[in-house]
């Protein structure tokens, strides 16, 4: 698998890819529980499946994010793809995979889509989900 190619853990499913359309391949894509979990929570917790519990250990939070960008989607989708990959250290490459290539792949799918609607919908999904983050919290 290069960068060219979306891993399933991109797309939204309990199951990494399970909810994969072959006719629709942007249906759920960076919507995956693993990509979602580095930006709301620590990324220990990223494995607890749906049910995971936000606390003030909210990576959005403790960096002060107000908004969900194309950036923050890439970088959380590297942190994803690295966490279940065995690499011995941090390299741009692992095999033919290429980190760099894959982040700003993501980047331009998200600021330059064939349809806008749905790039608009991703990010409107992502801060939806960190602004819920942030009044739980704040209730805590």
């Amino acid at each position: 698998m290069d960068a060219h190619t979306w891993p399933p853990l991109l797309y939204k499913g309990e199951v990494a890819g399970e909810d994969f359309n072959l006719n629709n391949r942007q249906d759920g894509l960076f919507e995956g529980y693993l990509v979602i979990k580095h930006i709301l929570t620590v990324p220990s917790s990223a494995l607890a499946g749906d049910n995971f519990h936000i606390s003030n250990t909210c990576n959005a939070l403790i960096h002060d994010m107000m908004s969900v960008k194309a950036e923050h989607i890439a970088y959380a989708a590297v942190q994803a793809r690295s966490s279940i990959s065995s690499p011995d250290k941090w390299s741009e490459n692992h095999g033919p995979f290429s980190y760099h290539k894959f982040f700003y792949r993501i980047v331009d799918a998200i600021r330059n889509p064939p349809d806008k609607a749905w790039a608009t919908a991703i990010l409107q999904h992502y801060n939806f989900r960190l602004h819920a983050a942030a009044r739980l919290i704040s209730y805590l």
